[in-house]
């Protein structure tokens, strides 16, 4: 008897997740008989809405300027070219996270992926805070800028992917609530962590006027003599007091140290919460279903797809694909520099103009109305394209953004020459319809990628454009930061020719000629300076604070005319390079 020999079976290599079971693919699919595709839009929407709040950084930036002077920035203090790059960090951080974990996403699914995002986002800002309260600011850029922008990027993408599997025949919906979200979640951010930092904040020592303590200057900074012997002080004038949101505060000197802005405990309070959002969120979003699809709807996906599309590699080869990243780069550089200085901005721009009515509850509202702004001009600029083509929108908003960068500086000088509140509103008008239009280049740009390189892989395409975006999101807010610093510099020289010697060196115990170490100890600005001219010279000299972001909006105009020319230089993309590829 022969006994035919058993081959035994193959062994079946099972790769282990990092993740528990709980946290499978698989446990996101929600069961046949669910049908209420509306309830997944909640936690879809709250996700977009928690990692959209890196839009509102200037709220907090202008806060940590002041950490240790609390009523103005002191020595140590950070500038506020340095508190501002979190938000630049943060959004690169989001580009390349988006770019890079596609796959990974799509391999560990929708819980294990929003649930990492929760926990980098919320991470990142609890250690932000931590960077804070350490006064540490590489640890603030890799908590909230770093370690927070990577959550956004993981965060971004799985809500969108479930919200078009439960909505295929609503899709301009299910993309509309997410933009909601991601565009209008520094409305519910900048109230709440407003009142956080005002709830932890502690007030500083009031150490008197300048008249009746006497001071001494060592090595630029300003000391105050007090009964305990020297301590580190900084002088507050009524301009600063305006600026901050508390009532009954004396104008004179206050000691370095003695207060607390409440920014630090404020992020770690909401790192928690957003963590915790985030969370229930993944938990919640469910896929539907294999099969499943809504009553009465015909797919009509495989004409779609039979339209000939170009691969991701060949779309990298394409100038087009460039030319379009650089139109939106130039583009919504201006909308991320406005964000990232738009609190401070409105500070030092109209506040001494008009201090009645740019108070610290106005300069918060203006922040708020830029995120509506945000909001709207993602959905209204998506929906135009749907009528009057991608081109035509992009050739729109280029050409209406271009006269409002342009014109703002001509707004800010009548604010300053006629101390008249129109001119104040226009502003606040024109750069709300700047920031819906640039950020409406963001919301247009996937349509505009589906008509050059078709639509088959436009996800992935959009991912790689999201680098652009990133570029964007660093120079934007650099030229403002930069320019304006430059420009300061600038009048305090100039004005530092202008003051009465005797006077200067009576208040800071040297002479002008060595006013370079007060700059750099931030104890000299240019309100302190305007104090110190001669009543003659005041009569004829106009303050020179408005004007400081003159140079940043001519910059901001010059890339929109770069992106005009990128942008007429974009042509359809060579049929013969779907060959292959249909």
């Amino acid at each position: 008897v022969v006994e035919a020999a058993v081959e035994p079976e193959p062994v079946k290599v099972v790769e282990r997740s990092m993740f528990p079971a709980f946290m499978s693919p698989e446990t996101t699919i929600a069961s046949p008989d669910f049908n209420n595709r509306w309830a997944i839009m909640v936690p879809a929407f709250a996700t977009h809405a928690v990692i959209g709040t890196g839009w509102a950084w200037s709220v907090v930036s202008a806060t940590i300027i002041k950490e240790y002077g609390f009523v103005a920035s002191s020595a140590a203090d950070w500038t506020l070219s340095d508190a501002t790059t979190p938000m630049p960090i943060l959004f690169t951080c989001f580009g390349l996270a988006s770019a890079a974990a596609g796959k990974w996403q799509d391999k560990v699914g929708l819980r294990a992926a929003v649930s990492t995002g929760a926990l980098c986002f919320g991470g990142g800002m609890m250690v932000g805070g931590a960077g804070v309260a350490m006064h540490n600011l590489p640890l603030l850029q890799l908590g909230y800028g770093a370690l927070a922008g990577v959550g956004v990027g993981l965060s971004y993408t799985p809500p969108i992917q479930a919200l078009m599997q439960w909505f295929p025949d609503k899709k301009g919906l299910a993309m509309g609530t997410l933009v909601a979200g991601f565009g209008g979640g520094s409305l519910f951010f900048i109230p709440a962590i407003s009142a956080l930092m005002k709830g932890f904040s502690e007030m500083p020592t009031y150490l008197g006027t300048m008249d009746s303590v006497k001071t001494t200057t060592e090595d630029g900074v300003l000391y105050a003599q007090t009964d305990n012997g020297l301590v580190e002080a900084v002088q507050a004038t009524a301009s600063d007091l305006a600026k901050l949101p508390f009532d009954g505060m004396a104008e004179g000197l206050y000691q370095v140290g003695t207060g607390n802005t409440g920014a630090a405990a404020a992020l770690a309070v909401s790192g928690m919460a957003m963590t915790s959002i985030m969370l229930a969120s993944a938990f919640t979003m469910k896929r539907p279903a294999p099969g499943w699809k809504p009553e009465g709807w015909v797919d009509d996906s495989s004409s779609l797809n039979a339209a000939p599309s170009l691969e991701v590699d060949e779309v990298m080869r394409t100038p087009q694909f460039y030319l379009l990243g650089t139109t939106m780069a130039c583009m919504v550089a201006g909308s991320y520099g406005l964000f990232s200085v738009a609190k401070p901005l409105m500070n030092e721009v109209f506040n001494s103009s008009l201090p009645l009515i740019v108070t610290a509850g106005f300069t918060s509202s203006y922040l708020m109305a830029l995120s509506v702004a945000n909001l709207g001009g993602r959905f209204t600029m998506a929906s135009l394209s749907d009528s009057i083509g991608c081109k035509n929108t992009f050739n729109m908003i280029i050409g209406g953004s271009l006269p409002i960068f342009l014109a703002a500086p001509v707004l800010v000088s009548q604010v300053a020459d006629t101390k008249a509140a129109m001119p104040l509103y226009l502003f606040c008008g024109s750069t709300f319809a700047a920031v819906a239009l640039g950020c409406g280049i963001i919301s247009t740009t996937p349509a505009y990628e589906a008509a050059l390189f078709g639509s088959k892989n436009v996800g992935a395409v959009h991912g790689r454009m999201l680098l652009f975006n990133s570029m964007g999101a660093v120079a934007g807010p650099a030229l403002f930061v930069n320019l304006r610093s430059r420009s300061e510099l600038s009048a305090m020289q100039d004005l530092l020719t202008k003051v009465d010697p005797m006077r200067f060196e009576a208040q800071f115990g040297v002479g002008t000629d060595q006013a370079q170490g007060l700059i750099d100890a931030k104890t000299l600005s240019i309100a302190k300076l305007m104090e110190l001219l001669p009543p003659e010279t005041l009569a004829i000299t106009t303050d020179p604070t408005p004007f400081i972001y003159d140079t940043s909006w001519q910059a901001i105009a010059g890339l929109v005319c770069v992106s005009a020319v990128s942008h007429n230089m974009i042509r359809p993309v060579d049929l013969s390079k779907y060959q292959g590829n249909k």
